[in-house]
């Protein structure tokens, strides 16, 4: 049930751009509604609820960095060239992850819960999605970019699992037997 509903609030955020500390609750929250309204509005097709999201999505998730702590001490060891292949795959896989899973989307509740700074560069922010069945916690991770005042989501935790170390756990065991250019092509 609730690889049905992450890619929902994953998505609802992502047009956000990076955020000032002060607005993030407010700007995500936002986001959220609009993004559930695209996935409710019957008169557009699956196609254009896809875009839209995808749309909405792009700007606040830092992908590289995502893709540089999903790979782990590997990424130190590639060439640029490598390194931008890599995140350009990586970025791309999450995002037909999401069109996947959101397509499961089935009208759950969703309700803001905390904004906790945790370090001086780091905030979480909790959502919680209420089902028929059950209530599952989703906390988006924020970091704020060195220089600047932006906030970034890095990671997204569901039911305590980080989406991110799982796939850094994936591909730790993936390049155990096979090449760098193998998880290339498998991304």
């Amino acid at each position: 049930m609730f690889k049905k509903i992450l890619p929902i609030l994953l998505l609802a955020v992502m047009s956000l751009y990076a955020v000032e500390e002060a607005n993030i609750k407010k700007v995500m929250d936002a986001k959220v509604k609009k993004v559930l309204l695209v996935l409710k509005d019957t008169k557009l097709s699956q196609k254009q609820k896809d875009k839209k999201s995808l749309t909405v999505m792009d700007k606040i998730f830092d992908y590289h960095t995502m893709s540089q702590i999903s790979l782990g001490k590997r990424w130190k060891s590639l060439s640029s060239t490598e390194k931008n292949q890599f995140a350009r795959a990586f970025e791309k896989k999450i995002k037909r992850s999401y069109i996947d899973k959101l397509r499961l989307y089935n009208n759950q509740k969703v309700i803001t819960k905390d904004l906790k700074k945790l370090k001086p560069n780091r905030i979480s922010l909790e959502y919680r999605i209420i089902g028929r069945d059950d209530t599952y916690k989703v906390v988006y991770m924020f970091y704020k970019k060195r220089n600047s005042s932006q906030w970034y989501i890095y990671d997204v935790r569901l039911v305590g699992v980080s989406i991110i170390q799982t796939y850094r756990k994936q591909f730790s065991e993936f390049l155990k037997t096979k090449s760098f250019n193998q998880l290339l092509k498998s991304l």
